[in-house]
């Protein structure tokens, strides 16, 4: 493997100590500090940009393909605080998104930058004028990236949702919907925009055990070419749900809400369901595809006989891949929260009273099962691959995997161990469900905690992944 730095000792050691197949380059060390956040911005055009907030002063650093230090660029904004909602990078340029206030009004504004961190537009997209601004947009972008939705949920039954063309940053709609049924302050899950400009909204009713026999969700299609919107009321009676979540296939144009169920208690699921629903055929019954875990998984996972244990704890789904014949791979991972108490941290037992601080957790990352379903809502294939992570007071900014997408292999890379000398490591699926586990990397003396979770995929064939040790951040590019 060939590993491209700025620094020569770092290069040296991490040629001595990786892997054979990939290539890696490491940037140079950034002090965060006096930072309160950072983004990857990603690869544009032929550079690699970073984000950085440090309260009151707003930074671009720009690197080349090879992760060498090209220049700062600073932004200045109307106002000298405002809040960043989100970055949205396209292939030559990116845009940031914010807001700010200006004479009581609410303004929601962008700036874009070309690949050289220069800024090329300015546009206000939205002015909120009552004086009390009820709660913070936020962003979801297309997979084609050229639609942006805002959404911001008003009061109890009312949701605005303004959808701007990226290309032009021109006003789609907006629009405020009203749901008198519903409580959105409990019962919305998520929203979606299409690459045509289509929101789905998805609502969850009365997902509770008093309740269950009245169980519902509802999916409400928005669309820029249709007046009304279309709404789809799906039962769910006698099944309680969790981690329920939503997701677009745009080749097939297929909406997909997808979760795990459970009987009494929701972190042991019993299996899980999922919707799927053509936007032409919107006006159809649907019903819920329920399957149950097999035998097989639970012993794999769970180790015990089938009579012992049948459910599977602190799973939660993690993404879902789709297939271009209208199937689709549903991940999830076990993903465990300890809270630790003891005298110095929680209450003194002998006299009641606070004798410290916040609490210490532990944190436990382990198997991830792959459900792969057919165009025909069967079954296709199933695997459990093994993982076991555990670190403890980190915030888990260390633990999980990355998918990793290419139209012939999905790849998952993770940490082996949550520790400073690691082995990084993958697993590579094929479309049957066939799969390899591959070390990728070594990181023994090189001072990098990679953050794959927070990883984002730069091109068909490379991966760029934050390290954090203490305050000290480096961008890491990994190409296959």
């Amino acid at each position: 493997m060939v590993f491209k730095s700025t620094a020569f000792l770092l290069l040296f050691f991490l040629l001595l100590t990786t892997c054979q197949g990939q290539e890696v380059a490491v940037s140079q060390d950034f002090n965060l500090r006096n930072d309160y956040a950072y983004d990857l911005v990603g690869k544009i055009g032929e550079n690699i940009i970073l984000y950085r907030d440090s309260g009151f002063a707003y930074k671009l650093e720009l690197m080349d393909a090879d992760l060498s230090y090209k220049k700062r660029a600073e932004i200045r904004f109307e106002k000298s605080k405002v809040d960043v909602i989100e970055l949205v990078s396209r292939d030559s340029s990116f845009t940031i998104y914010y807001s700010y206030k200006d004479d009581g009004n609410t303004i929601i504004s962008t700036r874009t930058f070309n690949e050289n961190a220069e800024p090329i537009d300015s546009t206000v997209v939205y002015t909120e004028k009552t004086k009390v601004f009820k709660k913070k947009f936020e962003l979801r972008e297309s997979e084609d990236k050229r639609r942006v939705l805002l959404y911001s949920i008003l009061s109890k039954d009312e949701i605005n949702l303004i959808a701007i063309d990226q290309d032009s940053l021109s006003l789609i709609y907006d629009d405020v919907v009203t749901f008198e049924e519903f409580d959105l302050r409990l019962d919305f899950r998520s929203a979606i925009i299409t690459n045509k400009a289509e929101v789905f909204l998805l609502l969850d009713k009365n997902n509770k055990r008093a309740k269950r026999d009245e169980h519902f969700v509802e999916l409400n299609y928005v669309s820029p070419f249709v007046d009304d919107i279309q709404t789809l009321k799906v039962e769910l009676k006698d099944l309680l749900s969790s981690d329920l979540e939503m997701f677009y296939d745009n080749y097939n144009e297929q909406v997909l809400v997808t979760g795990l169920y459970h009987d009494k208690n929701k972190l042991a699921s019993q299996g899980y369901f999922f919707i799927r629903q053509n936007k032409t055929l919107f006006d159809s019954d649907p019903l819920a595809t329920v399957i149950s875990y097999k035998d097989e998984i639970l012993q794999e996972v769970n180790g015990y006989s089938k009579d012992k244990d049948q459910d599977l704890q602190h799973f939660k789904i993690y993404d879902v891949v789709f297939r271009r014949d209208g199937g689709f791979i549903l991940i999830t991972e076990m993903n465990k929260e300890l809270a630790r108490r003891t005298y110095y941290n929680g209450y003194n037992r002998f006299n009641n009273e606070r004798v410290g601080g916040g609490v210490w957790k532990d944190y436990y990352n382990e198997n991830i099962i792959l459900f792969a379903i057919k165009p025909s809502g069967l079954e296709h294939w199933t695997k459990v691959l093994h993982k076991k992570q555990f670190s403890q007071d980190d915030e888990n900014i260390y633990s999980s995997f990355f998918a990793f997408k290419s139209p012939s292999r999905l790849r998952l890379v993770y940490n082996d161990e949550i520790k400073k000398n690691n082995t990084v490591s993958e697993y590579v699926i094929d479309p049957l469900g066939d799969y390899e586990r591959n070390a990728v990397l070594n990181t023994d003396y090189q001072n990098l905690r990679l953050r794959f979770k927070d990883a984002i995929q730069i091109s068909s064939n490379e991966l760029l992944v934050p390290s954090q040790r203490s305050l000290i951040l480096n961008l890491v590019k990994i190409t296959y």
